[in-house]
């Protein structure tokens, strides 16, 4: 019995030391995957922004700084994209690109960052958006609606994000880990994912009515920016062929 032992701690010693061996030749030897959205490649920057486009529809975009917070709470091969579209009726839709490097970390549940923020999440659906170009395809977001009190009055906060590299597209952080993890271990490559969000803030009784502005601003968007398409929009392209 105490052979038995001895022979299962040694036998996991060495499992772990492999691991670790071989976790740290990934580490090493890992290369970078493309990005599934389009950079502005000719920035001057060394990390080029997400080509997000001037204007979309009757929303006039205007950039956003990223705050030393931010930058901050990432990793210093990140980059972060923001802009802001707003309506001549008022109202603003803000757009976040967060597009990881080598480091996985770059990305997390889109959570965190609501709670952190003074947001109460009240419901959480996935979605589809039919979008016609290039091709028609059905892209997969998560919608979420959370409240906020800012100086004494509430708000209903309004979400739609997504996650893309160059090969997928998927509405679930857990599949997302699952893919980047599946292509580091078969082929040794980090995938380089993006975190997109489209984000709103309309008084109580208005979120009807402003998820649908957003997703018929998603609708537009979309095709500008991001390259990758879910596998999804092949069966939608034979449909229409019929």
């Amino acid at each position: 019995m105490i052979k038995k032992n001895v022979f299962m701690l040694v036998s996991l010693l060495m499992l772990t030391g492999s691991t670790g061996g071989f976790l740290n030749y990934w580490k090493a030897h890992q290369t970078m995957g493309e990005p599934g959205v389009r950079l502005l490649e000719h920035s001057g920057s060394d990390k080029p922004p997400v080509l997000l486009p001037d204007w979309v529809l009757d929303y006039t975009g205007e950039d956003l700084p990223v705050s030393d917070v931010e930058k901050d709470a990432l990793p210093p091969d990140t980059t972060i994209t923001k802009r802001r579209y707003k309506h001549p009726n008022g109202f603003f839709i803000d757009v976040m690109v967060v597009l990881m490097g080598l480091d996985r970390t770059s990305i997390h549940k889109p959570q965190y960052c609501l709670t952190g923020a003074g947001y109460h999440i009240q419901q959480t659906n996935a979605k589809v958006i039919e979008i016609a170009r290039p091709v028609p395809f059905k892209l997969p977001v998560m919608q979420l609606k959370s409240t906020k009190t800012i100086e004494g009055n509430e708000y209903s906060g309004l979400l739609y994000y997504w996650f893309v590299d160059d090969k997928h597209v998927t509405n679930q952080h857990y599949e997302r880990m699952w893919l980047m993890g599946k292509d580091l271990f078969t082929t040794g490559k980090m995938q380089r994912w993006a975190y997109i969000t489209f984000s709103a803030i309309v008084i109580p009784g208005q979120e009807e009515a402003g998820f649908k502005h957003m997703e018929w601003f998603i609708q537009n968007a979309v095709p500008v920016f991001q390259k990758t398409l879910p596998e999804s929009h092949v069966v939608a392209r034979t449909e229409n062929a019929k």
